[in-house]
């Protein structure tokens, strides 16, 4: 009832002659504010903007601003009821649309949840229409116009542009202007529409003010927006103790591949399973980057190693060691990519101390073709080997071995002297946070990243058959 307080107080203050003038009533009505809400929330949902977060700024503020809106007259009708409830569940559905795009769960349910959104809208627009009609009804008024069916018209024509041409040319985009201009301009007439009325529609009294409110939501959204930014951001893996206690043919496999001059601080790192397919190596080279052994403390200290197995195959192992204080908790991509041969089999191992405990993580790989657009030769499909991974708070003397097997040529055709170019690419994000959520994709990612490339030609000579 305060509402009616103030608009009363306000009467007398600014009213000196009766009847009032024209368009005084209408200043102090306390609906109208429910209506200027209502008005601009239809107007900055029914389009996006997709520049400088506008796409969701813009629909989180239009949101708020319908639910107030129709919280302040849900009493006096049963158009505006269901409107208000209309008004909450696009509330909840944009909160959780908004969390989720935090998180690399963004693409669940994202037509249903784009579905809901658009319907909600329209059914807003018609269910007013309703509203407003009915509230003319019982103060007397005769409508003159129908602004709010238009505005459902060319908002249905709007989302018919998007749905057909997702990805719209000049024409469409000057026709897609053309239908906001027309929602906008009928949403104006709804204004003038309500001119009119006076007094004819009441405001419902609330416990928790339009500030307040939009303080909790805007808060909470924020806050669980970072929070899961955070949290998705770092990579979560498992890691173990490490306890290498090697069997007798491991250590026969340590000791022939010191015979084929792997050093053994590289040798350290290679774990039991890795032991066990070297047992039969015929040959074995080892290379470190220059560039990155001294220099940018920031960049991994990068070294690799050949293996050779036989029958045109190799497994080919790259080292990096980062240096303590660089931070490595968001994400972090390592990436063979090389496109002349076929790969498969690829492993990646983290090793890393915390608390005075030595830790090792398997780190999941995943194989990808992708059309690749070379500059010398085109086009062409090429398979890359990556893995996605981030080390612990605290976590000291990390290494990161990014492990594939290759196909070097066909067993009965060997080279008598072969050279083999080995790239691979260790990505590390700058940012604790992207909106919405995007994995790390190396030279693609479209925030800061840093590049340390291990570039390397491994040369071996075979015995002619």
């Amino acid at each position: 009832m305060n509402d009616w307080n103030e608009f009363d107080r306000e009467l007398m203050e600014t009213v000196t002659d009766l009847p009032p003038a024209a368009g005084t009533v209408r200043a102090v009505t306390p609906w109208r504010e429910a209506m200027d809400r209502i008005l601009l929330g239809l107007c900055l949902t029914c389009f996006t903007l997709n520049f400088l977060y506008l796409q969701y700024l813009l629909p989180a503020i239009g949101t708020v601003q319908l639910y107030l809106g129709f919280r302040t007259l849900r009493g006096n009708n049963r158009f505006f009821k269901l409107c208000w409830f209309f008004s909450i569940c696009k509330a909840i559905l944009l909160f959780t649309s908004f969390v989720l795009n935090a998180t690399p769960y963004s693409d669940v349910l994202i037509g249903l949840r784009t579905a809901l959104q658009t319907g909600i809208i329209l059914a807003m627009l018609l269910i007013l229409r309703q509203a407003l009609r009915l509230s003319a009804a019982a103060a007397d008024h005769a409508t003159d116009r129908d602004p709010l069916l238009w505005a459902a018209v060319w908002y249905a024509a709007l989302i018919a542009l998007a749905l057909f041409w997702p990805e719209p040319g000049w024409v469409v985009f000057f026709l897609m202007v053309f239908a906001f201009y027309r929602i906008a301009k009928s949403l104006h007439g709804v204004t003038a529409e309500l001119e009119k009325w006076g007094c004819g529609v009441r405001a419902s009294p609330v416990r928790l003010s339009g500030q307040q409110f939009q303080m909790v939501y805007y808060t909470s959204l924020l806050a669980l927006v970072l929070l899961c930014g955070l949290l998705s951001n770092h990579i979560w893996l498992k890691a173990e103790p490490t306890e290498q206690t090697f069997t007798t043919a491991e250590e026969a496999s340590r000791q022939h591949l010191r015979e084929l001059e792997m050093p053994e601080e590289f040798l350290a790192q290679l774990p039991e399973e890795e032991l066990r397919q070297l047992a039969g190596a015929s040959a074995c080279q080892y290379l470190e980057n220059e560039e990155t052994s001294s220099g940018n403390n920031k960049s991994p200290r990068l070294s690799g190693a050949m293996v050779y197995l036989g029958g045109g195959t190799a497994r080919f192992y790259v080292l990096a060691e980062y240096a303590d204080g660089v931070p490595l908790f968001w994400q972090n991509l390592a990436e063979f990519a090389n496109s002349s041969t076929v790969r498969w089999d690829g492993a990646c191992y983290l090793s890393y101390e915390k608390d005075g405990t030595a830790y090792r993580t398997i780190v999941p790989v995943q194989e990808a073709t992708e059309t690749v657009d070379n500059y010398f030769t085109g086009p062409s499909e090429s398979t890359f080997i990556r893995a996605w991974y981030s080390f612990p708070a605290g976590a000291k003397n990390r290494t990161c071995l990014f492990i594939c097997t290759q196909k070097l040529w066909e067993a009965k055709t060997p080279a008598a002297d072969y050279y083999y170019d080995c790239i691979v690419n260790f990505y590390r994000s700058h940012l604790p946070i992207t909106y919405p959520y995007r994995p790390l994709t190396g030279w693609e990612s479209s925030y800061p990243v840093d590049l340390t490339q291990f570039c390397q030609f491994f040369q071996f000579s075979l015995p002619r058959p």
